[in-house]
Parts: C-alpha cells; structure tokens; sequence
C-alpha cells in the first residue's frame, strides 16, 4: 500500500515528546505483513519502559521523558476490538498526464459521516498508465484500509462513471490490465460485504476535488504516502466520535 519493495529501509517515527526524536529503522521483507511493523519498542532498544493500561499507553524514553498515548485502536496494524462499527465514505481519483503517456498517480481519502478525517493517501504510479488504471489503484488502496474499520457500511464515490458501472457490473471489462484490477478490487469489496453494507456512486469532478488533489500529489511528488488520523480513527471505532 505504502510503495514499500523488498529489501529497502524505511524508518518509523514517535512523535509527541518536545526535543525528542524516536525513530526505527526497519529492513522490509517478502515475508513481513505490510501492516505489521512495530509492536516491541523495547527489544528495538528504542525506550526504556513502556506500560498499558484500559486508557492509554505510557512509554518512558532513555533520557527519562514521558509519552502519554490515547490507546491506539489500529496501532502498526494490530486492532484493538472495536466497541462499535460506523459508516465511512471513501472518495477516490487517479491521475494520468498526457493520458495515458505521462506521469501518473492516485489519491484517496476516508472521513466519517461528519466529514472528520480517517486516512488518506496519495502515490505515484510511474509512467504510461491510464487514467482508468490510476483509478482503479486509487480504489484498491482505499478499500486496504477501509477493511480495517470494522465498518457496517461504506459509501464510494468516484467521479468516474466507467469504473463505477464496471465496479457495479453495469459494463463489461474489455481491457486486461483493468480485469485484472478489476478482480482485485471486488476481492476486496467481496471482503467488506462479509460484515457491512458496501455500494459505490458517480459524482461530479467538483465533488471530489480532495481525492483529485491528492492524486495530482502523487504525480508531483512522485512519493507513496499514507497518512491516518489516529485520534479519529480510534473515537470513530470506540464509539467516541
């Protein structure tokens, strides 16, 4: 989901403590699950202490400092049980300049019924795609994590009317490379519809001007970037929101 590949370093970092700095370097490997990353910070040699209580985390760095933490109900992809399930909107967008001949990219974004925002993303999707591929990708990202909800229902919207009616069986898929995302994507919604009520609609392009920022992001960046906001996404599946 993050544009991680095998074999490279990427660093995880703790922020909340003024002037402190806790950063892991952690080597991905074919066989580490991608949303499993951390969990020990004291084997890594990272903090001192860290203790847990029904509120919170409370770690305790070398130099002696404090970092109190709301308990993380999707912490480095391990899910507390969820007190109850909500409904999210997903919109999404890809991106293809000089379509489909130049740089692309995708962008998605899941908030609440209220509009509070729970995870968005963006990344770059190299060169001679599609238009309809990037929407495709942009669709298969959103959908990772919504599946890490715990919804009862979601609502995707996408200003494409092609993906929407082939999502939905209206048209059939002529083009490879979109059967085989295709078939991903229903994997995934298949997925959601054990537990919770899925559909997907067309809307304006005016309407989903934050997925097509992020999209366009991507292509300018040329970076995979996803990002949650924790305090919502743990009220949103605690009941708190």
């Amino acid at each position: 989901a993050l544009g991680i590949c095998n074999g490279q370093s990427v660093e995880f970092e703790i922020v909340g403590l003024p002037g402190e700095r806790i950063v892991a370097p952690v080597t991905i490997k074919d066989n580490m699950q991608c949303d499993v990353l951390l969990h020990d910070l004291i084997s890594l040699g990272l903090v001192a202490k860290m203790e847990a209580d029904a509120t919170g985390e409370r770690i305790t760095t070398h130099s002696g400092k404090v970092l109190n933490l709301e308990m993380q109900a999707m912490w480095a992809g391990l899910k507390v049980v969820p007190k109850c399930r909500g409904k999210a909107l997903l919109h999404v967008d890809g991106a293809s300049r000089n379509n489909p001949q130049g740089p692309t990219g995708y962008g998605f974004c899941i908030t609440t019924c209220d509009g509070d925002e729970l995870v968005r993303g963006y990344g770059h999707g190299g060169m001679n795609r599609s238009n309809n591929e990037m929407e495709y990708i942009a669709l298969l990202e959103g959908l990772i994590w919504a599946n890490r909800l715990n919804l009862k229902e979601l609502v995707i919207s996408s200003d494409s009317q092609l993906i929407v009616r082939q999502v939905t069986g209206e048209y059939e898929i002529r083009n490879h490379r979109l059967q085989e995302l295709h078939t991903k994507v229903m994997s995934l919604v298949n997925k959601l519809k054990m537990n919770a009520q899925v559909r997907i609609v067309h809307i304006p392009r005016e309407e989903n001007t934050i997925a097509d920022c992020l999209a366009n992001l991507g292509v300018d960046t040329r970076e995979n970037v996803t990002a949650c906001n924790w305090r919502n996404v743990n009220r949103f599946m605690t009941g708190r929101a």
